[in-house]
């Protein structure tokens, strides 16, 4: 149905009266019936998406003076319908004369969720006068949008048939998640990559790589290109038809195994194929020569894990059609909301509903009460590996949001995983009866070694910990006692070791910093109420912070976890920045002479801060917290220029006749008395900084390299 002036809506008239005209007719000089959401000449020279119309067009910067009804017409509701689905995403929409801010840019943009007391930035917030910054606010929002996130957001454009609609709506999804598969070489390479180089908590490994080569071996021909649409028809309707019946509940492995592969293959075992390639993807380098290979936008790492991040997206959409729940779509939606966080960013408001819908979906399995006495197989370890990572993912994001948990440890009945061996629990059986005789009392392998079991029952207990010290930050203020908080308090034994390999020290390391990121939350708790103080808080945040930066600067070791390192500095590098920059400006505003407690290594922090700004300006735009990273690396600069910068001048009579220099001495690092409070007197800066020239050829971005192998205060401390 055509618009025309009289039929539809029209732009508005300009200043002197007339209609305005879109853009492409106007610089054509040619007749415009100013029809929106595009005129018909447009609709008639297939430019419809360059139909747009400004109200100045003759002014600077045109291009930031779109009107908002100005949008394409997929963006506005139809004439025909009325309304759109009420699914859609809001459409970005450039307002008159604002431009995109760079994520630095302030002032900050109130944020559209809440965020709660124990929440990434709650330091900086609750000592916004200390810090000099009244107006310091802290925002996941961008008001242009996240084109990834508002992609994901719109499961009503995933299901859109299409020109090559001949089936139902279901099917033809299903075609277009099969069209977007890789070839049969990319697909072998990223799951070997994903095997060898990626760790995993949501998936069973070795199962994804069985799925993955049972996909070629049965429908192959199918799959071949170049594509046939019948072909892709055909085996879309399969896998709709697999997924019309529950999936039978197997206690064993290999007939668990043959359930959902095969002929048997089905859209969420699909979906945890598409997973493995987006986390193989991201964790390639940009510039990896893989993508040398890859044709069109493919070629650009990001671009691929988002299109293979849709994938996921629809298998779940298909998987829904159907009011059934299994482990393995459980599996599906932890998988594909820690992909969301990558993509979207750990304070995304599409991430917290997902997380809503994957603690739905584990209790509706029932995984929150396991079955009591019930015998030990692979099926039930899958289980409670599974709630395991459920449980300690609503609480993390809980403790970065500061919102309450979904998960609650008083109402739920459930065990960790024992920690053996893979091929132990795949094979069951006698072997795996005799493996379990072997744990010890506590279920921990006495043969020393790291499985995947191993690093959810850790993460687990941990969890259990934090679900307590949740409850006492975001619960009742009178229930959070000295008692209770002194009870939480635990110490961390050091687990020294110089011959595990960088694996096992990466994960001892995390580890290290989520214990001390649930320390720092009940220090400031005790320091609050005078139970403590502050010299555990300050030394807490001090080690939080230099195991952070220390990431950064052996980044090119760990270059497989570049994706995460963006949620690393929100739940550790702001946090502990926060304590210290916070106790180094009430230090500095102390009167001259006056002792200060706690104790601050002023030169230790200042060089831990230069290098965490450092690590936040080396956050890539790609990454989810973008936008916070730059942000919170304005307000940390800020605050070191009000540590350092010279106070205002003053009369030259009040300065000392001879000024002396004062050094500290710690170890072997002579510090100069620029970092001492005393020189923020009057007139002692300049003389305090003479003799810190040398700091302008310092690379800050590559060093010290400090050998994880070899230093007690380096990652293999706690390897």
């Amino acid at each position: 149905m055509s618009h025309h002036a009289g039929a539809g809506p029209v732009a508005k008239r300009r200043r002197n009266g007339k209609q305005q005209a879109c853009e492409p007719c106007r610089k054509a000089k040619i007749a415009c019936d100013h029809t929106l959401p595009s005129c018909d000449r447009c609709k008639r020279r297939r430019i419809s998406d360059k139909c747009i119309y400004i109200d100045a067009p003759m002014t600077k910067n045109p291009d930031i003076r779109r009107e908002s009804t100005s949008l394409s017409h997929h963006h506005l509701p139809s004439p025909d319908t009325g309304s759109t689905s009420p699914t859609t995403a809001a459409p970005t929409i450039s307002s008159p004369g604002f431009s995109k801010p760079a994520p630095e840019s302030g002032p900050f943009i109130k944020s559209g969720g809440f965020f709660g007391p124990t929440n990434f930035s709650a330091v900086f917030l609750e000592n916004k006068e200390s810090l000099g910054n009244e107006d310091i606010q802290i925002s996941n929002d961008d008001p242009f949008g996240n084109a990834h996130e508002s992609v994901q957001s719109q499961q009503a454009f995933l299901m859109l048939a299409g020109t090559d609609y001949r089936g139902s709506p279901r099917v033809a999804l299903g075609v277009k998640v099969l069209r977007s598969l890789p070839d049969k070489a990319t697909c072998n390479f990223l799951l070997e990559w994903y095997f060898e180089k990626c760790h995993e908590c949501a998936f069973h490994q070795p199962t994804v790589l069985k799925t993955g080569s049972s996909l070629w071996t049965t429908f192959g021909k199918q799959l071949k290109e170049p594509r046939r649409q019948d072909d892709l028809e055909g085996l879309s309707a399969i896998l709709c038809k697999n997924n019309e019946t529950a999936l039978p509940d197997y206690e064993d492995y290999q007939p668990w195994l043959e359930s959902f592969t095969g002929m048997n293959l089905r859209w969420e075992t699909l979906g945890s194929v598409f997973a493995a390639l987006t986390t193989a993807t991201l964790s390639l380098p940009e510039r990896d020569a893989f993508f040398c290979t890859q044709k069109g936008p493919r070629s650009n790492r990001n671009e691929f894990a988002v299109e293979m991040k849709d994938c996921v997206q629809a298998c779940i959409t298909l998987s829904n059609y159907q009011d059934l729940i299994n482990i393995q779509m459980v599996s599906l939606l932890v998988k594909n909301l820690i992909l969301q966080t990558v993509i979207s960013g750990d304070t995304s408001l599409l991430v917290w509903r997902q997380l809503g819908d994957l603690v739905s979906a584990s209790t509706a399995l029932g995984l929150h009460r396991e079955v009591e006495n019930g015998p030990i197989t692979f099926g039930s370890e899958m289980k409670r590996r599974i709630f395991t990572v459920v449980f300690n993912i609503d609480k993390g994001s809980s403790l970065l949001t500061g919102r309450p948990p979904a998960l609650s440890y008083r109402y739920t009945r459930f065990k960790f995983p024992m920690d053996l061996n893979e091929e132990v629990i795949m094979k069951g059986g006698e072997e795996l009866q005799n493996a379990i005789a072997r744990l010890d009392a506590d279920g921990w392998n006495t043969e020393g070694g790291i499985y995947p079991s191993t690093l959810s029952r850790a993460h687990g207990m941990v969890a259990i910990v934090l679900n307590e010290i949740l409850e006492c930050s975001l619960g009742d203020p009178a229930e959070c006692t000295n008692t209770r908080i002194n009870f939480l308090l635990w110490g961390v034994n050091d687990t020294t070791s110089k011959t595990t390999s960088e694996f096992v020290s990466w994960e001892r390391l995390l580890l290290r910093l989520i214990r001390l990121e649930h320390q720092l939350l009940l220090e400031r708790l005790a320091y609050k109420q005078g139970l403590y103080d502050g010299q555990s808080m300050v030394d807490c945040a001090r080690e939080m912070l230099e195991l952070t930066v220390l990431i950064w600067v052996q980044r090119d070791r760990f270059s497989e976890h570049h994706c995460d390192y963006d949620w690393m500095l929100m739940c550790w590098g702001v946090p502990s920045s926060g304590v210290l920059c916070v106790e180094l400006l009430k230090q500095m505003k102390q009167p001259a002479g006056t002792p200060y407690f706690p104790v601050l290594p002023r030169s230790e922090i200042v060089q831990n801060l230069s290098l965490l700004i450092g690590f936040l300006d080396w956050i890539r735009p790609a990454a989810g917290n973008y936008q916070l990273c730059g942000r919170m690396r304005q307000i940390i600069k800020r605050i070191l220029d009000q540590i350092l910068n010279p106070s205002p001048p003053v009369p030259q009579e009040t300065l000392p006749e001879t000024p002396q220099e004062h050094f500290d001495t710690e170890g072997t690092t002579h510090v100069v008395e620029a970092f001492d409070a005393s020189v923020f007197e009057p007139g002692h800066y300049d003389e305090g900084l003479a003799n810190l020239d040398w700091l302008n050829s310092v690379d800050w971005s590559r060093g010290p390299w400090i050998d994880l192998g070899g230093q007690d205060y380096s990652a293999a401390r706690w390897g």
